[in-house]
């Protein structure tokens, strides 16, 4: 029998002792999680702009337009996130 599993261990062996400072923080609110909803809209139009430029540059016209429509349901999110952001509520974007 291996003397590895003889050893008594602790609960908390080898866990990381938590932040206080992190718990005297209050809970995220509502901006935090637009904001967080925002960043991610943003990387997923960097992602669908990238996927349309490999397409157009592959000659993939049903791959570009995919990436295409999929941009445009996202810019629309994202844009209605923009204005929820700096006027309170959500508005009717003029991108047509």
């Amino acid at each position: 029998m291996s003397s590895r599993h003889n050893k008594p261990r602790r609960f908390d062996a080898g866990q990381p002792q938590p932040n206080t400072s992190e718990w005297d923080q209050p809970a995220p609110g509502p901006q935090d999680d637009a904001m967080r909803k925002l960043q991610r809209g943003s990387e997923a139009i960097l992602r669908l702009a990238t996927e349309a430029h490999a397409a157009v540059a592959r000659s993939d016209a049903a791959g570009a337009q995919a990436a295409r429509q999929s941009i445009e349901t996202e810019l629309t999110f994202t844009i209605g996130l923009i204005d929820e952001l700096l006027f309170g509520a959500p508005e009717q974007s003029t991108l047509h």
